[in-house]
């Protein structure tokens, strides 16, 4: 009994001596709601806005010299000089090649020679029909006689004609011997050297491309060809500029103009096929290059547009992060459109003077509430090509 008696008052007086320490360690682990609430994070925002956008529609091209010329040798000789430079621009009919002209300026004197003694021989031949002319009205020569030697006069005349004839030919034959170019244009590498034998058997002797302007070819569908004309035809298509981005994604500085629609739709592919015409006073462009075409309209219209460094991915599609009127984030699906430089064009999703997150993305989740920052309009990127 005494036992139990002193438990009941040993417990009530342990709970009374250990309360005031719970209530001190409670009273010092409570935090005021403004302590538990932290720093919000920072994200850099602008705001959406419309701009003036010319509708762009790409196609894959290549590039093509607006001239080629395949040198060749028309006659057979020794190569005696080579006197341009490969790879260096030519002008029109500068010397390329020069072959060994000995045997053509000896077959050219042969010929001389043959045409001079065929012209001895009809004068000779001239003057005996004229006597023979003369005896006929005498009656001191039959008519076979006279025949005869009209006969041989005209034989003397179809032999000088042959002769003349030889001495093109032998003329012809020494001028192919300088082979001159017949562009002007830039030169390739030379695919024979000094000294060997060439001849029309040889192949190419060296390519010379006109690279001024030069050519971008590209194909459109068929279905897009025929709406195009539709328009046309309604007074309703857009006018255009060419333009063309580089493999290094730059745009060409200088626009290009249509030069020629096919006339045919390949069936193999069922596409025509434009070709375009771009200065190129500095070469940059060579032919064989892959390169996008722009096609510009000249009539822009007012779009959305923000940087591409906003749009996000996931598997619903492109989405953006917006701040709305409580200052917490919102995650906004969005359909894009063409690219403008650094920016993307927004079909829809967006509207004017809502607040877009665009730097500080990661740092945040749809719901959060954040700190906001506006952008330094220098950074804005410029619109068009």
């Amino acid at each position: 009994m005494r036992i139990c008696s002193f438990l009941p008052r040993l417990t009530v007086c342990t709970l009374f001596l250990t309360a005031p320490l719970l209530l001190s360690a409670c009273s010092d682990d409570a935090v005021s709601p403004d302590a538990q609430k932290g720093p919000l994070p920072s994200v850099v925002v602008e705001p959406v806005t419309s701009k003036d956008v010319a509708g762009m529609v790409e196609f894959v091209g290549r590039t093509e010299a607006s001239q080629r010329v395949d040198v060749r040798a028309r006659v057979s000789g020794t190569l005696l000089k080579r006197p341009f430079t490969e790879g260096a621009e030519i002008q029109i009919d500068a010397i390329l090649f020069e072959i060994d002209p000995s045997e053509f300026e000896a077959t050219l004197a042969a010929s001389n020679a043959n045409l001079a003694k065929a012209k001895a021989n009809l004068l000779e031949a001239n003057n005996s029909l004229a006597r023979y002319e003369v005896l006929v009205k005498r009656e001191a020569a039959s008519v076979a006689q006279y025949d005869a030697a009209k006969s041989k006069a005209d034989q003397a005349k179809a032999e000088v004609a042959a002769a003349e004839a030889e001495v093109q030919r032998a003329e012809l034959d020494l001028s192919y011997a300088t082979i001159r170019s017949p562009i002007e244009g830039r030169s390739g590498i030379a695919n024979v050297d000094v000294g060997n034998i060439i001849g029309p058997d040889s192949g190419v002797l060296v390519t010379v491309l006109d690279l001024d302007p030069l050519d971008v070819i590209f194909s459109v569908g068929e279905r897009q060809y025929m709406n195009y004309m539709e328009a046309v035809k309604d007074g309703k298509a857009d006018k255009f500029t060419p333009y063309i981005r580089l493999a290094n994604d730059e745009i060409y500085d200088h626009p290009g103009k249509v030069d020629v629609v096919d006339n045919k739709v390949d069936p193999a592919t069922g596409t025509i096929n434009v070709r375009l015409k771009f200065p190129n006073a500095d070469r940059i462009l060579v032919p064989g290059q892959y390169v996008n075409v722009i096609l510009q309209s000249e009539n822009p219209e007012k779009h959305i547009v923000i940087p591409q460094a906003a749009i996000q991915e996931n598997q619903a599609g492109p989405f953006v992060l917006v701040v709305n009127g409580e200052g917490r984030v919102e995650s906004r699906p969005v359909r894009t459109g063409q690219r403008v430089d650094d920016g993307i064009v927004v079909v829809e999703g967006l509207t004017d003077g809502e607040t877009l997150i665009v730097e500080g993305i990661q740092k945040v989740r749809p719901g959060a509430e954040v700190q906001t920052a506006a952008r330094d309009p220098a950074q804005k990127p410029q619109t068009g090509p």
